[in-house]
């Protein structure tokens, strides 16, 4: 076995293979993704093990910093393939050991169960052993909590598909259907910001935060490039009414955001994109689809509709103290700025200070 550290452009690549055709990756290990929190003046690396030049696990670090505090945080993972489990006891040993030789005083994993729940509780006796507890106290790199999943390998046609759902749904996917709007793949980067434009204005109005476009515009261009995103529109007569975002890895696609404009009489437009989205996951053979978790009462329910089944692991998540006085100095300062979090992007962009070994 060899081991590398490493942010090179032959081993991004490798690993962004890795990750997409393995079905315990996720989106939040893409080296693309890990890089986007450059912007907040984080770094990443990738600490991959290798076997016969072939990859068979390892994990993308984040590693952010503020001022004189370091955390080491891995948004998802280690990712191993299934014939290499062994594997993960050797990098979960390995994380605190890495974090502590680049100063952190904290370390975190969000271990991926991804609709193997049981998977996990091989691991709790070494977890233990090794000093992980169980809880998530960094909160300025997102960790998934668990997927909202349509399972398209049961399927043999899309109108089998469209026939599982809520009957609602199914009248209202037809509706949009019928209602001449054109659906495009945005790729230039006008389309692309036009897109991203129209999401940004739909969290404003239902007062939630995304990123600025300044700040994500290179990954979401590289990600599109790479063919690892779609950014769905939907148009009628040159005018844009909806958008979705989606991000694949691990052989699915997830659905990161989106937006629509409100009018009267309702297009629908929402219905026709997360549909366009389904029939995109299967005729690339994906094993499904995740509409993601969260959201307010009405998307919750919007989501629900598409009888997708919920995988959580919001208790997956373990953190290793490395340094006491430092991390109980962050604490302090995180208490007091909990009520800014929306702004705090605004603030790590400003302070970026570049990243050494």
């Amino acid at each position: 076995m060899e081991v590398i550290v490493t942010r090179e452009e032959n081993y991004r690549i490798k690993w962004d293979k890795f990750i997409s055709e393995n079905e315990n990756g996720s989106h939040l290990q893409l080296s693309t993704w890990l890089q986007s929190y450059r912007s907040y003046g984080f770094d990443y690396e990738l600490f991959i093990i290798e076997e016969d030049n072939e990859i068979i696990g390892g994990f993308g670090a984040v590693i952010a910093k503020i001022l004189f505090f370091k955390f080491y945080i891995i948004p998802y993972g280690p990712i191993v393939n299934d014939r290499n489990l062994s594997v993960l006891s050797q990098l979960l040993q390995v994380i605190p050991l890495r974090a502590k030789k680049l100063k952190a005083c904290y370390c975190q994993v969000n271990f991926p169960t991804f609709r193997k729940p049981n998977r996990i509780t091989d691991y709790y006796l070494l977890l233990d052993e090794i000093g992980y507890i169980k809880g998530n106290f960094f909160k300025y790199v997102y960790s998934s909590n668990g997927l909202n999943w349509l399972d398209l390998e049961k399927y043999t046609t899309t109108d089998e598909i469209l026939l599982d759902f809520k009957s609602s749904v199914r009248r209202d996917i037809r509706s949009a259907e019928r209602k001449n709007q054109i659906i495009k793949y945005a790729t230039l980067d006008d389309d692309l910001k036009s897109a991203y434009q129209l999401c940004l204005d739909n969290a404003i109005n239902n007062n939630y935060s995304i990123r600025n476009w300044t700040s994500f515009k290179p990954t979401l261009v590289e990600l599109i490039k790479n063919n690892q995103a779609k950014f769905i529109t939907s148009f009628v007569d040159d005018d844009l009414k909806g958008a979705v975002l989606l991000v694949k890895a691990g052989n699915y696609y997830t659905y990161i955001l989106g937006g629509t404009k409100k009018e009267k009489p309702d297009l629908l437009t929402g219905h026709l994109l997360q549909w366009e989205a389904i029939k995109l996951s299967f005729n690339e053979n994906c094993i499904g689809y995740n509409i993601s978790l969260g959201g307010s009462t009405g998307v919750k329910e919007f989501k629900n509709n598409f009888v997708t089944r919920q995988y959580l692991n919001e208790d997956d998540k373990f953190y290793i103290v490395l340094n006491t006085k430092i991390y109980k100095i962050f604490l302090f300062f995180d208490k007091k700025i909990k009520p800014y979090k929306n702004n705090i992007s605004k603030i790590l962009a400003t302070i970026k200070k570049p990243y050494k070994k």
